[in-house]
């Protein structure tokens, strides 16, 4: 009798424990409130063999614990798929609507290559080898990410099973009736094919910040001008796309980072706290580290400071201050009276706009306000101003002129630039290198309004000028000289821009002419890409995705 009566007071206290934990444990709490809310089911709107995330609660899919939630009732359902019998997934983890996750595994190692196909005239079949994070390119248990569908149309996907010797030993086919984008973008843009003979570079077209800084999600388009994938964001664009340890990263906030694997799943977040993006951000593989354009909230100027995020802890610190290095400058600026660009009354003195790193120590940085681009060293240590390279009316007689470079040759310098990248040759001597530009040829600057723009012959106004350019200088810092080694003459674009080059192309993006261009190394336009928008997009960075989502 007392060993019932020992045993009984034993549950009830293990019981009582367990809810003071239950109730004190806000974690465990919503895991637990997460795991009862979230299921999987048939997506019967969709397609039959599909399935889909019954978030019952619409829970954020920001939140990693409903991120783990999914991957773990993914993981319950796939234990029995085979090739034949696939578990196909809808977008499971929200990041990717034109996406399908795939499960199932295979007796021998096989590769996956897929093709998408509609019936719709002028959308051609997407064909591509999905990459299952092996070196051999072969695997046993495949997990796959399909992207490439189209909204608003039944998606026939042919998968492909391949043996090493690239055979074909067995194929499936599924049907998926893709619903529209989050947001109302188009599907298909119209495209004007150019005199070059060159063919167009393998890979996607990123459209990012279409149309307005804030949600604005992310578009991913095909050679031939169609949709195939779209990232929602949330509350701020993305101004470029990072590949660091198997993840993609973008930002999503206003100061939010996310790392994406390859099916799709969140992996990690990071908070900038006080800081919030603009412009650029970039990554520092040799310090392990993201390096981003900032604003410091809570002072009164904007776009001015530069911050480093500590990919190992996470850490976010303030890594450079234009203020403290250029305060003579910042004193020069006079506050409009209209305010800012955004509306807002702190001061933008400067307006960074891009930045590269160089050797794991120094940066170049471009300065619309100033159309100057800033070359820092030692940025880690102690940061310190190197060179500025601009028309030299721009510093003549302020604290800075002897930064500047001499001009060789006879050339307008570049007026609002964008996307100043370095570029190193080998076949250089020492300290000499390439940096190269889209320069938007805009004379333009809120807090100069008494400057004397006459030496920059032929630049445009916001709303209209004749050309922007693709400049590439050669810089020779024993010398202390630059040269324009090369001009490509752009579609116009007064302020938003972008130009890459990618593989043995040039990627070019004029915001204010709704255009992206695809351009031989010849300067030859290869093909011309044309969107509606009702104001523009910010940039178009063409990426392989390789290594991520295609072999």
């Amino acid at each position: 009798m007392k060993k019932k009566y020992y045993l009984l007071i034993s549950i009830i206290v293990l019981l009582l424990i367990a809810g003071i934990l239950l109730v004190t444990n806000d974690r465990l709490k919503d895991k637990i409130y997460l795991n009862y809310y979230t299921s999987i089911k048939t997506g019967e709107s969709i397609g039959e063999q599909i399935h889909v995330v019954d978030n019952k609660k619409d829970v954020s899919m920001w939140n990693t614990d409903l991120q783990n939630t999914i991957e773990k009732k993914i993981a319950k359902e796939v234990k029995k798929a085979t090739f034949d019998a696939p578990f196909i997934i809808y977008n499971p983890y929200g990041t990717n609507t034109c996406a399908v996750n795939v499960y199932y595994t295979t007796k021998e190692a096989t590769s996956m290559e897929y093709t998408i196909s509609v019936d719709e005239e002028g959308i051609p079949d997407f064909t591509r080898t999905a990459y299952n994070g092996e070196e051999s390119g072969t695997t046993k248990t495949h997990e796959y990410q399909i992207i490439g569908l189209i909204p608003n149309e039944v998606n026939t996907v042919t998968m492909r099973s391949k043996n090493s010797e690239g055979e074909v030993v067995d194929e499936y086919t599924f049907t998926l009736t893709m619903k529209g984008l989050v947001t109302d973008s188009q599907s298909k843009l119209e495209i004007t094919e150019g005199d070059s003979t060159q063919e167009i570079s393998e890979g996607l077209y990123a459209v990012l910040g279409h149309d307005k800084a804030y949600n604005a999600n992310v578009y991913i388009y095909d050679n031939d001008g169609i949709i195939r994938s779209e990232l929602p964001l949330r509350d701020y664009r993305s101004d470029r796309i990072l590949f660091i340890n198997d993840t993609m990263v973008y930002s999503y906030d206003f100061n939010k980072l996310v790392f994406v694997n390859r099916l799709g799943k969140i992996v990690r977040k990071i908070n900038l706290g006080n800081y919030e993006l603009h412009h650029d951000f970039e990554y520092d593989e040799i310090n392990n580290t993201i390096l981003l354009l900032a604003n410091e909230l809570g002072t009164d100027t904007i776009e001015d400071v530069i911050i480093r995020v500590d990919l190992e802890d996470g850490a976010v610190t303030k890594l450079v201050d234009m203020k403290d290095l250029m305060p003579e400058a910042k004193a020069m600026a006079i506050e409009p009276e209209e305010g800012n660009t955004y509306g807002g009354d702190e001061l933008d003195w400067i307006h960074l706009n891009t930045l590269d790193i160089v050797n794991g120590k120094d940066l170049i940085l471009s300065s619309r306000e100033y159309s100057t681009i800033i070359r820092l060293n030692n940025v880690y240590e102690q940061p310190e101003i190197e060179y500025f390279i601009s028309d030299e009316t721009v510093w003549n007689g302020t604290a800075y002129e002897d930064y500047m470079l001499d001009k060789v040759g006879d050339f307008v310098s570049q007026a609002g630039q964008h996307t100043v990248t370095y570029l190193e040759d080998p076949s250089l001597p020492d300290n000499q290198y390439y940096l190269y530009m889209f320069n938007n040829n805009y004379k333009g600057a809120r807090t100069r309004p008494d400057f004397d723009w006459s030496a920059y012959v032929g630049a445009g106004t916001y709303s209209k000028g004749d050309n922007s350019y693709l400049y590439q200088y050669l810089v020779d810092e024993d010398n202390g000289t630059y040269e324009l080694v090369k001009k490509v003459a752009l579609p116009y674009s007064s302020i938003v821009s972008s130009t890459q080059y990618y593989k043995e192309n040039l990627v070019t993006s004029s915001g204010m002419s709704h255009c992206f261009n695809e351009y031989d190394s010849e300067g030859k336009l290869i093909r011309e890409y044309k969107y509606s928008a009702e104001k523009y997009a910010y940039r178009v960075l063409k990426y392989s995705f390789e290594s991520f989502w295609f072999e």
